[in-house]
């Protein structure tokens, strides 16, 4: 007789070392984890996603304030640290000196003769005195509109004057509106005013020169200026202060 083969384990029998009383089919046994199951991995993904947004909005916040803080420590080292103005410093701005006031008598309105014919409206300001000492290259003439400040002013004006006569020369057209004559004390023409020339000497003199009280500005005109809504003023600066003095006409 031929001795049997080994007999074959059953796939329900349990191998050997197995626990008796186990026919249970082996199987492989589920992997065991503490806590709560991984979730699949696309969420995995928009949680990555969530959490990079996140850090980047925080670092972008904290670059935000980062910059405000800076431009705040700019400005308050720009405002403390501006000195215009420093006993102790080499720069020093000027202190603006108290306002200069020409004060003005009433005009009054007559005609000159003319040297090469024809006559003139002139209108005579006394210039009666100003708070402080100027010169004629202090200040401008203007002829204004009261009502609403306009300018009145002819560039192509010419002034005719010599010493002794205002309207020394042809009488003025319609189309040049004025010109001005600086009269001194004495009755003498010293300087004539223009729109386009600006001050002009008389004669050999200069043409800049204290203004002394008791002189007369001569207001020379086509036609009269007087009662028409029109002023009179002179505006300008000197050594700081400004200069200033106005009448209707």
């Amino acid at each position: 007789m031929s001795d049997p083969g080994p007999t074959p384990i059953s796939a329900g029998r349990p191998g050997p070392g197995a626990a008796a009383g186990e026919g249970a089919p082996l199987v492989a046994p589920e992997p065991a984890f503490a806590g709560t199951p991984s979730p699949p991995a696309a969420g995995r993904a928009s949680s990555f996603r969530r959490s990079q947004t996140q850090r980047r909005s925080a670092q972008r916040e904290q670059i935000g304030v980062f910059l405000v803080l800076l431009i705040l420590a700019v400005g308050i080292y720009t405002i403390v640290t501006a000195r215009p103005y420093s006993t102790s410093s080499g720069y020093h701005l000027p202190t603006p000196g108290p306002p200069i006031v020409v004060r003005f008598g009433t005009p009054t309105v007559a005609v000159a003769n003319c040297s090469q014919g024809g006559t003139a409206s002139v209108e005579r300001i006394p210039w009666v005195n100003s708070t402080q000492p100027i010169t004629t290259g202090d200040f401008t003439v203007r002829v204004i509109e009261i009502w609403d400040g306009d300018f009145i002013g002819d560039p192509g004006a010419a002034a005719n004057v010599t010493p002794s006569n205002v309207c020394g020369g042809a009488a003025p057209s319609s189309s040049a509106k004025w010109y001005v004559a600086l009269e001194g004390p004495n009755g003498t023409n010293l300087a004539t005013y223009t729109v386009g020339a600006g001050w002009v000497a008389v004669g050999p003199g200069t043409w800049n020169f204290g203004v002394q009280d008791g002189s007369t500005i001569v207001l020379v005109s086509y036609t009269s200026l007087a009662n028409s809504g029109r002023g009179f003023e002179v505006d300008g600066a000197a050594n700081g202060s400004i200069i200033s003095g106005s009448l209707p006409l």
